[in-house]
């Protein structure tokens, strides 16, 4: 008994957009225990859709799919499945109503293409949007649960919390399961399976797996079975063995980023932080204010990317700067003291480096960075060498300068400041 999803839209396989709906859904129904077991993505093009919705039927029990229930021509999807499910579409004038209602909220008259948002294949369940225009779809086909959403992810979002999850536990597709997710930083994938080895042959049916991201690593734990407070004190343990491995690396469960992990030990303490970026250019400080309520301890940061910038904005040494060049440990600590002194904040961060494609060395090359801290007892920074592109090294020294705070709040072990 698995799901299935079908994606629709062109731009999802040219590049111009991402399948956010699908990673959404596959994680609400994991929730409930309904394993996805294929995800499908299919352009705007009628026969194409025909045959992934024939295939999906066929193998799967229940399945969901986004996209293409706009008024425009490429939105295809409510007439395909009318074809395909041999389903003729009728206007539903309760429907249309509603259509119109909200176009006279939006104070706009209707275009009449928006008339096609009301015909509903016949004996189909029209799922209410509270979001937008177009209705989806429920129905069975022979033993299939078909639910079909728009691709606006905020719909299909409304819809799959408020209709499809609840549908489905109705119906009887949850099972007692239960997973937890473990974040690491500063250690590899490979590094983590080896500390791990063996978790899943220790007495508690459990499946463990590793993600990894810019941030570090993520240690997932799933387990399912008859009895929901086992389950639960088997995640209890794994969770508790996981971070007995791994120590100081772990930054966090579930959801947590390592900008709220960050944020409330400064809240705790009742510090302030500053930031200092060079080739970050501004991201760091975008990471940390994406956290709400960070105002009570964010004061502000400086984008220093020229050597100039450094030398008025932030007071670097000239002969500094000459001497170590701007990717430097001496310069990252200059930085930081820099912003700290501008701001009047209890601690500032700095990164400084080199993103690339172009600008390395072999005593410099690209994806080498210098992350600073500075406090009232000076300023310190440690050294990394990142792989990937321009966007990835930028992205990871910005995790990685979140994950030094950290450690200098939990006081804890870390990377040792180096040059």
């Amino acid at each position: 008994m698995g799901a299935e999803i079908v994606s629709i839209g062109t731009e999802l396989l040219t590049g111009l957009g991402r399948n956010t709906n699908a990673d959404r859904i596959v994680e609400a129904v994991a929730a409930i225990g309904l394993p996805v077991e294929f995800i499908t993505t299919v352009g705007d093009d009628s026969a194409r859709l025909s045959e992934a919705l024939r295939v999906a039927v066929h193998r799967s029990s229940v399945v969901i799919v986004t996209g293409g229930l706009g008024a425009t021509p490429d939105d295809i999807t409510r007439k395909t499945v009318a074809t395909v499910f041999r389903r003729r579409l009728v206007l539903d004038e309760t429907v249309l109503a509603a259509v119109r209602a909200r176009f006279r909220q939006r104070g706009v008259d209707m275009p009449a293409s928006n008339e096609s948002q009301a015909l509903v294949p016949r004996g189909a369940h029209v799922i209410e949007n509270p979001r937008g225009t177009a209705p989806g779809l429920h129905f069975t086909h022979q033993e299939t649960e078909v639910f079909v959403l728009p691709g606006v992810p905020s719909e299909c979002e409304a819809m799959l919390s408020h209709y499809v999850v609840p549908r489905l536990k109705a119906l009887g597709f949850a099972a007692v399961t239960g997973r937890r997710v473990v974040r690491t930083i500063g250690l590899s994938e490979t590094l983590i399976a080896e500390r791990l080895a063996g978790m899943e042959t220790e007495g508690v049916p459990l499946s463990v797996g590793f993600l990894p991201h810019t941030h570090g690593v993520d240690v997932t734990l799933s387990a399912s079975g008859a009895d929901a407070a086992w389950i639960a004190e088997a995640l209890d343990i794994a969770e508790r063995r996981v971070e007995e491995a791994i120590g100081a690396a772990v930054y966090g469960h579930g959801r947590e980023t390592l900008a709220e992990v960050a944020g409330r030990a400064l809240l705790a303490r009742g510090l302030t932080l500053s930031v200092a970026e060079s080739f970050t250019a501004g991201g760091l400080g975008a990471t940390v204010t994406s956290v709400p309520g960070s105002s009570r301890y964010f004061l502000g940061g400086v984008i220093a990317y020229s050597n100039r910038a450094k030398l008025d904005q932030l007071g670097v040494d000239p002969a500094v700067l000459e001497r170590f060049g701007a990717v430097s440990a001496e310069v990252a600590e200059q930085m930081a003291a820099g912003a700290r002194a501008r701001f009047g904040s209890d601690l500032a961060l700095s990164s400084t480096g080199i993103a690339g494609p172009d600008g390395g060395s072999a005593e410099k090359p690209v994806g080498l960075c210098y992350l600073g801290i500075a406090a009232a007892d000076g300023a310190q920074c440690v050294r990394y060498v990142f792989g990937g592109g321009r966007a990835e090294v930028s992205a990871r020294a910005t995790s990685y300068a979140l994950d030094l705070l950290r450690r200098h709040l939990n006081a804890g072990p870390g990377p040792s400041p180096k040059r």
